[in-house]
């Protein structure tokens, strides 16, 4: 599919078509709930309002747990009586992956107590309590940016990228000598992956004593669970870090061993020789999309080695707001 662009055009993919719908999907419902968030806070007049109840929901689902506080109040505006549960502005909902984060929300409002709300004359039956912007606008629009920046990546770079065809190794001159890395990646690749292997096995156990830990503790108590670092619950999620953290350190190995490798292959292309990919971020995007099947050695080792540093980046920014939010 081309997509004209100004003075240029976008060659896009099947895969590409896809993370554009995608793209405009997170744009589009980023920038709505920016928008409405931002109108509901400049607009919003305080008004009266009393607390009939107030709890912490705990939502369940397959990746995860997260907790919602529910608040429900009702409120006067205008000789008009009207109930709402909304908390914060805007259409999104506002869950936490800590409970004690969404306890201190609903601390805030206790049943039978008068609190402040927020009406905006244009809706006046949409109230809110806390008068701040939610992440989640930000979070899509980011997201959005991301997916749209590697779709116009992929459509500037070839067509064909990584489909160089390499020399035999007799026809290239050697180099005068060889550094530490390339005389041991065979040793690096074999290490790396084991280690990979070693710490991704060891990161589910480690979830698992997790869970037998939260139960142990949450058995027969509906306090919610403290986690002590010497204790059934900290250690394994101590554990998991460090294994977590292993795997992205592995990952960074096998990267840089096969970088090497790359270096190797790149001294069999013929005059002159392309941009190289990592140097060329739309070149790269475009190989490591392509299937594997489908690129010669120089390709595969180009698509091998962008995507180990790519997972482990993402790898890094996962622990990086885990911790975060943990702290």
């Amino acid at each position: 599919m081309e997509l004209p662009v100004g003075i240029t055009t976008l060659h896009l993919s099947r895969k590409g078509v896809y993370l554009l719908v995608l793209a405009v999907a997170f744009l589009g419902a980023g920038g709505y709930s920016y928008v409405q968030q931002g109108q509901a806070v400049g607009d919003a007049v305080p008004v009266q309002a009393t607390v009939d109840s107030a709890q912490v929901e705990r939502m369940d689902s397959r990746r995860s747990i997260d907790y919602e506080p529910e608040i429900e109040y009702t409120y006067e505006y205008q000789g008009e009586t009207y109930t709402s549960e909304q908390v914060f502005p805007g259409p999104t909902i506002r869950t936490y992956s800590d409970r004690s984060k969404a306890e201190s929300v609903v601390r805030s409002f206790e049943p039978g107590t008068t609190v402040r709300a927020y009406v905006r004359p244009s809706a006046p039956g949409d109230a809110f309590l806390i008068r701040e912007r939610t992440p989640w606008p930000t979070q899509a629009l980011a997201i959005g940016s991301v997916l749209l920046g590697l779709v116009v990546l992929a459509g500037l770079g070839e067509k064909r990228p990584g489909r160089h065809e390499l020399r035999p190794e007799r026809e290239v001159r050697s180099p005068p000598s060889r550094t530490w890395i390339e005389r041991n990646h065979e040793s690096l690749r074999r290490l790396s992956k084991w280690a990979l292997l070693v710490c991704f096995v060891a990161f589910w156990l480690s979830m698992v004593g997790l869970a037998v830990g939260i139960l142990s503790l949450s058995e027969g108590s509906a306090q919610p669970v403290e986690a002590d670092l010497l204790g059934p619950v900290g250690v394994p999620l101590l554990a998991a870090a460090g294994f977590w953290l292993g795997m992205i350190l592995s990952l960074c190995l096998y990267g840089v061993q096969s970088f090497s490798r790359y270096r190797r292959l790149r001294r069999r292309l013929s005059e002159p020789r392309p941009p190289s990919p990592f140097r060329h971020p739309s070149r790269l995007v475009s190989i490591l999309g392509t299937e594997s099947e489908a690129l010669p050695e120089y390709g595969r080792r180009v698509r091998v080695t962008g995507w180990a540093f790519l997972i482990a980046a993402a790898m890094t920014v996962v622990l990086v707001r885990v911790l975060y939010t943990a702290i």
